[in-house]
């Protein structure tokens, strides 16, 4: 099916991404206050009405999203693009749901405030299914992998392990619903992007592990498969520097996101400024799409873009909402226009 439509729609809905220049200002406004209204300037006025309060802008960018995401649904003519993109989403609910549930087990109350609406399955459906222990209700075969987390929660009483097992059937999920499409649209690019999403995510946590002192061999558990970075070669880099891994990754598209690790001494910057470095790498993939007016990619790419401007609105909201230094969350932001 033709993607001309929607990538004609696609680019004139790009036009309303917020600039370089907005953020700038933003992020120096005097107050909260100052800021939204700022932001009532945009494509957001409409869900800052009601004045909310400092969490509030929490709401009015996931309205946003939740509306892009819509929005291509209405033209687009493969959907299961868009889920693709709104699929981890679903597994961190998934995730919040069963944390709230081993709190009950142990006399606890649930909680499922932190449940997010930018999934693609309905919040309600998840907790039905869950609660009532109806597996076979779950999407993305989940029924599979939900009773092992049981087993695995009663054995180890740690929710860690338990995410990891879902990030793992996560990924092995966005595999098959990539490749399912690959069918359809005849190119490899959505698949290589979910490859380097695996690859992003397991140096993630090859960062995250090493500044923990974790050992490589006891770490392996915590890498994913799928990517082109194998789980050993990421467990591997945990006995290097990290201002080396750059050059050990050389070989691969991926090693130049990390060169950012060499300019930073502070642990807590170099964390931030890498993860801001990786996904600005999961763009990059997708970039030579924009020159192509019927790539069926540009929907994601149009997604990620659209989640590049919700985070550079968190950063700069939170810091005008609690007086941070303005200079660290500068660095922070990432702009892709």
């Amino acid at each position: 099916m033709s993607y001309v439509y929607a990538v004609a729609r696609l680019r004139s809905m790009e036009n309303r991404f917020l600039d370089a220049s907005f953020f700038a200002r933003l992020i120096d406004s005097a107050t909260l206050d100052d800021a939204l209204k700022s932001l009532g300037e945009t494509v957001y006025a409409q869900g800052i009405s009601g004045a909310p309060d400092a969490g509030g802008f929490d709401r009015i960018i996931d309205g946003e999203l939740i509306a892009a995401c819509d929005d291509l649904k209405r033209f687009v003519p493969d959907k299961e693009l868009v889920d693709l993109c709104r699929m981890p989403h679903d597994f961190n609910n998934v995730k919040v749901i069963l944390k709230s549930l081993f709190k009950a087990r142990e006399g606890g109350e649930r909680r499922y405030d932190l449940l997010s609406r930018l999934g693609a399955v309905d919040t309600e459906s998840l907790i039905m299914a869950l609660e009532g222990e109806e597996y076979g209700f779950l999407p993305y075969r989940l029924g599979d992998v939900i009773p092992r987390c049981w087993s695995l929660w009663e054995q180890t009483k740690d929710p860690q392990c338990v995410e990891t097992v879902l990030d793992g059937h996560l990924f092995a999920a966005m595999l098959e619903l990539a490749r399912e499409l690959e069918g359809k649209l005849k190119t490899g690019a959505v698949t290589r992007w979910v490859e380097h999403k695996i690859d992003a995510e397991n140096l993630r946590n090859a960062v995250r592990l090493q500044r923990m002192g974790c050992d490589p061999a006891a770490a392996l558990p915590f890498f994913h498969k799928g990517g082109t970075i194998g789980p050993g070669d990421a467990a591997r880099l945990m006995g290097e520097p990290l201002e080396s891994w750059s050059k050990s990754l050389s070989h691969t598209g991926i090693g130049a996101a990390l060169e950012v690790s060499q300019e930073r001494a502070d642990v807590q910057v170099t964390l931030s400024e890498i993860s801001k470095a990786l996904d600005g790498y999961l763009i990059r993939v997708l970039e030579k799409a924009k020159y192509s007016t019927s790539a069926p990619e540009n929907v994601i790419l149009y997604l990620l873009r659209k989640e590049e401007e919700a985070r550079n609105l968190r950063i700069a909201l939170v810091c005008v909402a609690n007086g941070l230094n303005r200079e660290f969350a500068r660095r922070l932001l990432s702009h892709g226009r």
